[in-house]
C-alpha cells in the first residue's frame, strides 16, 4: 500500500511538471502539502521527508503519510477520507493507531517535544527537533502497556498542547509514565498571550509564524522561520522552568 501511494503521487508530480495544460480536475500534491504545512517550513528538508513519508490516495484524492518502525511501515494515515457512513474522516489510519513515532536528532539536547497528530510529526521531521508523537490523546493514558512507547530517562519533556481540555490531561499521564523526566505542557494561549480557537495546535502555530516571517515576500528564509519558532518555544520554556535547565 505504501509503495502504491508513493507511485500515485510520483505520477501526479510528473504530470504537474511536464504538462503545459493540466487535465480538468487535476490535483497537485504539492498544493496539498502547502495547505497542510506552510511552504517555507518544507524547505530545506522537504525532499527527504516527502520521499520517505508522503504518498497520495487516488480513492480519497488525499495525501497519505507513512510512519515507520525501523525499516518497516507501521501505520499509513490518509489526511482526508470518508468512513463507511459517508461522513468525513481526518487521518484515516491503516495499521497501528497506537504506534508512537519518535526520533532524537540531537542526543546532546536533553529536551524532547511531544506532538499530537500527523501534521506535527511532519513538522518535527522538517525542523529536526527531538520528538515523540501521539496519534491521539487517549494513547497517553495507556503508555504503560504500549509496546511502541519510547524509553526516555532524565529528559525535559515539553508537550505542545492542542487547545482543548482532552489534550491538556495528557501532561499528568506523561509524567506518571516517565517518572525520571520532568514533563511540562506548553499552552499556546499562554505563549502567545491571546485567546485561541478550540483545537489550535502546534501546526497552526508554526504555519502562523512562517506567514509572519514571510510577510509580503513570496518566500522566507526557512532558517529564519525555524529560529523564530524556536525562539518562541524557548521563551515559553523559560517561563515554565526558569533557570532549572
Amino acid at each position: 500500500m505504501h509503495e502504491s501511494f508513493k507511485a500515485a503521487k510520483e505520477k501526479l508530480d510528473h504530470i504537474a511538471c511536464t504538462k503545459p495544460v493540466l487535465p480538468d480536475g487535476f490535483i497537485n500534491p504539492t498544493t496539498l502539502l502547502y495547505e497542510l504545512i506552510d511552504r517555507d517550513i518544507w524547505r530545506p528538508n522537504g525532499s527527504r521527508v516527502i520521499y520517505k513519508h508522503i504518498g497520495y490516495s487516488q480513492k480519497y484524492k488525499s495525501l497519505t503519510v507513512s510512519l515507520f518502525d525501523g525499516g518497516e511501515v507501521a501505520t499509513i494515515c490518509i489526511r482526508n477520507a470518508t468512513g463507511k457512513d459517508g461522513n468525513p474522516v481526518k487521518w484515516k489510519t491503516y495499521g497501528s493507531k497506537r504506534f508512537i513515532p519518535h526520533r532524537i536528532f540531537d542526543a546532546e539536547d536533553p529536551t524532547i517535544f511531544v506532538g499530537y497528530g500527523i501534521g506535527e510529526f511532519l513538522i518535527f521531521e522538517l525542523l529536526e527537533l527531538n520528538y515523540m508523537v501521539l496519534q491521539s490523546d487517549s494513547i497517553a493514558h495507556t503508555l504503560f502497556n504500549n509496546p511502541y512507547a519510547p524509553r526516555l530517562e532524565d529528559r525535559y519533556i515539553f508537550a505542545l498542547l492542542d487547545n482543548d481540555a482532552s489534550c491538556k490531561t495528557t501532561v499528568e499521564q506523561l509524567q506518571r509514565h516517565y517518572r525520571s523526566c520532568m514533563v511540562y505542557g506548553i499552552d499556546f494561549e499562554h505563549l502567545l498571550d491571546r485567546e485561541l480557537p478550540k483545537g489550535y495546535d502546534f501546526r497552526d502555530f508554526c504555519n502562523e509564524i512562517a506567514k509572519e516571517v514571510r510577510g509580503g515576500n513570496y518566500l522566507a528564509d526557512p532558517q529564519l522561520v525555524k529560529r523564530t519558532i524556536m525562539e518562541h518555544l524557548a521563551n515559553g520554556i523559560k517561563l515554565l522552568i526558569g533557570g532549572k535547565r
